[in-house]
């Protein structure tokens, strides 16, 4: 988590025109440390909470970019867990049948 914030205010502070990709990186990063989607949604979501408490980003360019990035990249893991959810239920439930006989 620090390490993100950290490299998220240094891509800000840099003024670089690459500041998106920059932003993308550490999220990626970030994500990386997490196995399940659910952990990395709560990671995000963190990551946007302390953002916000340390910094007076308000309405900043960088604020904008960081939460279109954090709410992209929630919607794609809350999709991709729900699509595992629905994949793996038919399992779980005749592995719990056989179990059962």
């Amino acid at each position: 988590m620090r390490r993100c914030l950290r490299k998220v205010d240094e891509a800000a502070a840099t003024a670089d025109p690459a500041l998106a990709a920059h932003i993308r990186e550490a999220l990626g990063e970030l994500e990386a440390a997490y196995a399940r989607p659910s952990e990395r949604i709560v990671a995000l979501e963190a990551l946007l909470h302390e953002f916000g408490r340390g910094h007076s980003a308000g309405n900043t360019l960088l604020a904008r970019l960081l939460r279109v990035a954090v709410d992209r990249r929630q919607g794609t893991w809350s999709h991709r867990a729900r699509v595992r959810g629905m994949t793996q239920a038919p399992r779980l439930t005749a592995s719990l049948q056989a179990t059962a006989l």
